[in-house]
């Protein structure tokens, strides 16, 4: 009797073949490699599904909305770009004519459970099957997901289809009334995008723009005296704070600014204890990869993707926060100190007579929180061996000892008018120790007691005005997703990453494009529900209940349809005025992408971006008849100027670097780069 293991990338393959006892041999068939394995008698075959082979179509194709039709169908038929998968097909449609037995070892969660069960019912033409359950791709883990089959979780097939149904549903009927809209007032087709969960994000970001644009700022002052303290000078504020009188502040500052010392009224000392950090979930990894290495949730998510498909850390799209003792805390530790760069750190743990690390409140069913397997790396990028380092530091720091902290408040009197300053220190590093990432702030403590009397070396009044709210980065706006409860732990950096995609977005102080404005600003006025943040939770909890087998997904279905329905109905009595104000966003848009003269044919460049791959470039407008581009960064704000590039006279451009902008020719081998070339940024 043969079995066909079924695995959602051919890495994962090699590594679960590797794990079952027996003899394994790579075989290939149409192109495509995977694993024989003869096992006490029985073959056992490893293929690999190679991410998602089926998606959804529209039975009849028609240009009209709103439509709900839908069907299963391969990959390769629905998306031109996808032609590898039909080989992956035709070999799991090949082994499955020879399998009588069959298991699922997609990734355990709601995507890798319908990936493995379409890949059964459709390319195998099964439906009975077993599930091998793991967290990490470890010998061990999988010998034990192998020798411990469970069944099939059909309602997480059931919730993942009906999300993926819904999602058709909302992006195709709300993404083509969009372009329909545009279409019906200036008959130019255009593209839109829109989504269930993309959509009210976009108005997150709307509504903060707007708030800066409206913040209307206000002045006030703070009152700040330097003072001498032992061999250190130390800055203390009036305690007021913001003043935002100004006579006041100016009375203030006449009464103490000729002032020669300052008498100390108290002193507090106190000491407080920090606990270790809790274990790293995705959205902690992503928030935290973004602080330190400014890693987007998006790559932070697939290079902790390609670390879990080698072996080096388990399952990453986790909302766990507990580390359950079944991992082998010590076992783990012991491993990583084989590798010099822990091994320090790993022998402190050790000498420990009782390893329990500190847990968060955050549970997941499936997946424990992200924890290194022990399994030391061979060769990695840069980015991931910053990555796999942060995840080690964190897990070592779960089980470290309380931070001890001691913190001075000093209050002074000058001229009768109160000023403090606050010092602080670190007593005992505890757990910091294994989490070198957290910057403290870190004083000596002056010997003060009260009366003393401290020199003012000098007295300001200065002068600020409130800020506008901060602008959202991409792993804020990741955590305000999941705080608003929109979208899932696996989808809400692709959200963010496809606002950036569609040119919604721009920067990594996310601004918002004059077409993302105005998509939201249309659909604002005239079908307020397709932003609505109410109705896409209202439907996410639907689908959580049928994950929980609490609700049929034909209901919710039937129910999003009718929801659905009732928008487009609304859309198609205002789609006029929607397309009016999208036409001239594309308009401006339009204008504002031209660059400069060709210098071939002397058409206009504009920015461009290819339908086929997606990336954005400079192109000339003339295309086909001329073909001169020039490629542009994907990630970074690019704004045209009216300079010309002193070496070679081609249009310069401003390129967006975090808070500044640098100019840059457009030509990335003209002499002008020379010096970047030097240093190894090619950007510049």
């Amino acid at each position: 009797m043969a079995t066909l293991i079924i695995t959602e990338k051919p890495k994962v393959s090699q590594r679960i073949a590797s794990a079952i006892p027996g003899d394994a041999k790579r075989r290939r068939s149409g192109g495509v490699s995977y694993f024989e394995v003869t096992s006490n008698g029985e073959v056992i075959y490893v293929a690999s599904a190679a991410g998602h082979l089926y998606s959804l179509k529209e039975k009849k194709s028609s240009y009209s909305y709103p439509v709900f039709d839908v069907e299963w169908a391969p990959l390769y038929e629905v998306d031109k770009s996808k032609g590898y998968t039909r080989k992956y097909i035709s070999l799991l449609k090949k082994l499955s004519s020879q399998a009588e037995r069959f298991i699922i070892a997609t990734d355990y969660d709601i995507e890798g459970e319908l990936l493995g069960y379409n890949a059964l019912r459709f390319a195998c033409s099964a439906r009975q099957a077993k599930r091998m359950r793991f967290s990490a791709l470890t010998k061990p883990d999988l010998r034990r997901a192998y020798e411990n089959l469970a069944e099939v979780d059909l309602a997480l097939v059931k919730a993942g289809e009906a999300r993926h149904v819904m999602d058709w549903y909302w992006g195709i009927n709300t993404s083509r009334a969009l372009s329909s809209a545009v279409k019906s007032f200036s008959r130019r087709f255009t593209t839109f995008s829109a989504g269930r969960v993309q959509t009210p994000a976009l108005a997150i970001l709307v509504q903060r723009e707007k708030e800066i644009a409206g913040f209307s700022p206000e002045p006030f002052w703070r009152l700040t005296a330097r003072l001498q303290v032992g061999r250190s000078r130390l800055r203390a504020e009036h305690e007021a704070g913001r003043i935002f009188d100004r006579g006041r502040a100016e009375a203030l500052y006449g009464k103490v600014k000729d002032a020669k010392a300052a008498q100390v009224e108290r002193v507090e000392l106190k000491e407080s204890t920090v606990p270790p950090p809790v274990p790293f979930d995705l959205g902690t990894l992503q928030s935290e990869a973004y602080r330190y290495f400014r890693l987007s949730p998006k790559a932070t998510q697939d290079i902790a993707q390609s670390l879990y498909e080698s072996g080096y850390i388990s399952y990453p799209r986790t909302s766990s926060q507990k580390l359950p003792p079944t991992i082998g805390y010590r076992q783990i530790i012991r491993a990583l100190g084989d590798n010099p760069a822990f091994a320090e750190l790993a022998q402190l743990l050790l000498a420990k007579e009782r390893l329990y690390p500190r847990q968060g409140k955050k549970e997941d069913p499936a997946h424990p929180a992200i924890y290194p397997t022990g399994t030391r790396p061979k060769k990695l990028s840069p980015r991931e061996e910053k990555l796999y380092s942060l995840i080690v530091h964190r897990f070592l720091a779960c089980f470290g000892e309380p931070m001890r902290r001691a913190k001075m408040r000093v209050r002074t009197s000058i001229q009768g008018e109160p000023f403090s300053f606050s010092r602080a220190r670190t007593l005992e590093q505890g757990w910091h120790v294994f989490y070198p990432y957290a910057r403290l702030e870190e004083h000596a403590l002056p010997k003060l007691r009260e009366g003393d009397l401290l020199k003012v070396l000098e007295v300001k009044l200065e002068e600020d005005e409130t800020k506008p709210p901060e602008r959202y980065t991409p792993a804020s706006l990741v955590a305000e997703l999941e705080r608003r409860g929109l979208g899932t732990k696996a989808t809400r950096a692709e959200v963010v990453d496809t606002l950036y995609r569609r040119e919604y977005i721009t920067g990594t102080r996310i601004r918002v494009t004059p077409i993302g404005m105005s998509v939201i600003e249309a659909l604002a006025e005239h079908v307020p529900e397709i932003i609505s943040e109410e109705l896409t939770r209202r439907f996410e909890q639907k689908l959580e209940e049928i994950q929980q087998g609490r609700a049929e997904p034909e209901q919710t279905l039937e129910e999003a349809r009718r929801e659905l329905t009732r928008i487009m109905e609304s859309f198609k009595r205002r789609e006029r005025q929607i397309g009016e104000k999208l036409a001239l966003a594309i308009e401006e848009k339009r204008r504002g992408e031209v660059i400069g003269e060709c210098p071939r044919c002397g058409g206009n460049l504009r920015i461009i971006r290819s339908r086929r791959s997606g990336k954005r470039f400079i192109g000339c407008e003339n295309y086909p008849e001329c073909e001169v581009s020039y490629p542009l960064p994907q990630r970074r704000g690019v704004y045209p100027t009216q300079k010309r590039c002193n070496a070679c006279g081609l249009p310069m451009v401003s390129i967006s670097l975090g808070k500044r902008r640098v100019l840059s020719c457009i030509d990335m081998n003209c002499k002008s780069k020379e010096k970047y070339r030097r240093k190894g940024d090619g950007e510049g």
